[in-house]
């Protein structure tokens, strides 16, 4: 299949579509429909913060791309140790592949964020709801991705992501506990 087929079947039929490209493993597409809503999201991004932060703020498309592959590749490799617990099948590069395909509805996210901040009150409320469905809309594909390329149910695949967040969430923890401990040191 050519790759605006394969769009399509993740729009129309994204069981199918995303099994398929699972199987074939279109990586360089895959990266490219990735690095192409990593970089549009982050084109629309408001880094009026970070510039009030740090002095001389770094090329911060560039960060953000860049920081959003170096995501997509280590969810990747922990989504495809932890299905193993459910008896996954598949490798590495199809479930990259799968799962860059599913960002693709994501391109629709600067059209909210134009929304939000061109179109008043009833804009930004349209926005909001776009991109929530938006959000939701690539979760769900992200749901189907694991599912399709690892052979699993979509219970195990929720139960996937749900310990692959658990196990954020500990590191998180623990970095937090350790830094309010070194500061307590320090003061």
């Amino acid at each position: 299949m050519n790759i605006l087929e394969l769009l399509d079947g993740v729009i129309r039929k994204p069981a199918a579509a995303l099994n398929q490209i699972a199987r074939e493993k279109p990586v360089g597409w895959a990266l490219a429909i990735f690095t192409a809503v990593a970089l549009f999201g982050a084109m629309n991004a408001d880094y009026s913060a970070l510039e009030q932060i740090v002095e001389f703020p770094p090329p911060n498309i560039l960060v953000q791309v860049a920081g959003s592959l170096v995501g997509l590749l280590i969810i990747t490799g922990l989504l495809h140790l932890v299905s193993r617990l459910f008896k996954g099948s598949g490798d590495f590069w199809g479930l990259f592949s799968a799962l860059g395909f599913a960002q693709f509805p994501a391109i629709l996210n600067p059209v909210a964020e134009l929304l939000k901040r061109v179109g008043g009150t009833a804009g930004a409320v349209l926005g909001g709801v776009l991109s929530l469905g938006v959000g939701i809309w690539v979760l769900v594909l992200w749901v189907i991705a694991l599912r399709e390329s690892r052979s699993i149910t979509t219970g195990e695949s929720v139960l996937t992501y749900l310990a692959v967040l658990f196990g954020f969430a500990m590191v998180i923890l623990v970095i937090v506990v350790w830094g309010i401990f070194v500061l307590g040191r320090l003061l």
